[in-house]
């Protein structure tokens, strides 16, 4: 199998078959669909995605949440191109258009500037301007680098934050100059939430990831002083109900 495409699903039930659709109309390129829906909210989502990767035998792995979709029938296609065509490639991706109340708006920056700006730092910072309803990404790399399992049990909210910060360490991330996926903000999810303790836990959460991998690899002073502030920013929010977004 050339690649497999993880869906994850939870009360997504008015937006899941147009997710699926946007996946099954892919062309030129043998692919595995894996919908899993986590029907067990105890479980937590990086053991619903962990469950997902087990299930993966492709050569790539590709993710589409049930409430986001893919608006180009060639994304995979053009992303397996790059990605055979260049080995030091550990994640490509594209383009993504945000989607709220029905109004859809492009990405502020270039595929260029993406990529002139890609880094570690930039990653930790949250200035990466990347998707993961863009991402491919290869299992090789994901099984050798990244150990998922050591974030499973700890109930984080953030399940792509510890591949990316892992795999930019080892290889180079690439961004192709094509819109490819459209990432639908809801008013009600892990990340745009109105109660406080699961905006609590989604911060913290995300908060944990980073520090654990500023202790691991380091990063410039900057940056860690802008992570600081920005974790003081968020609790002040949560304190006052005021989401930065």
């Amino acid at each position: 199998m050339k690649v497999s495409v993880i869906t994850t699903t939870y009360n997504h039930k008015d937006t899941i078959a147009r997710s699926i659709k946007s996946v099954q109309s892919q062309k030129g390129v043998e692919f595995e669909h894996i919908v899993i829906d986590d029907t067990n909210t105890n479980n937590g989502m990086m053991r619903t995605f962990q469950e997902a990767f087990n299930r993966c035998s492709g050569e790539y792995i590709c993710f589409c949440d049930g409430d986001d979709y893919w608006i180009s029938d060639n994304k995979i296609k053009r992303q397996v191109e790059y990605m055979d065509a260049n080995k030091d490639c550990g994640l490509c991706i594209t383009n993504v258009y945000t989607e709220s109340k029905g109004l859809r708006t492009g990405m502020p920056v270039s595929a260029d500037e993406i990529n002139k700006n890609m880094s570690f730092d930039a990653l930790l910072r949250g200035s990466a301007h990347i998707h993961a309803q863009s991402y491919m990404l290869r299992k090789s790399d994901f099984d050798r680098y990244v150990d998922f399992d050591k974030f499973v049990d700890k109930k984080l909210n953030v399940w792509d934050y510890p591949i990316v910060l892992e795999l930019i360490k080892h290889k180079r991330f690439h961004c192709l100059d094509f819109y490819s996926a459209v990432f639908v903000k809801n008013t009600e999810s892990v990340t745009q939430t109105q109660s406080r303790i699961k905006r609590l836990k989604y911060v913290l959460g995300d908060h944990r990831i980073k520090w654990y991998y500023i202790l691991k690899y380091g990063c410039k002073p900057f940056t860690v002083l802008y992570v600081a502030y920005k974790f003081a920013r968020d609790i002040y929010s949560i304190i006052f109900k005021r989401w930065y977004r």
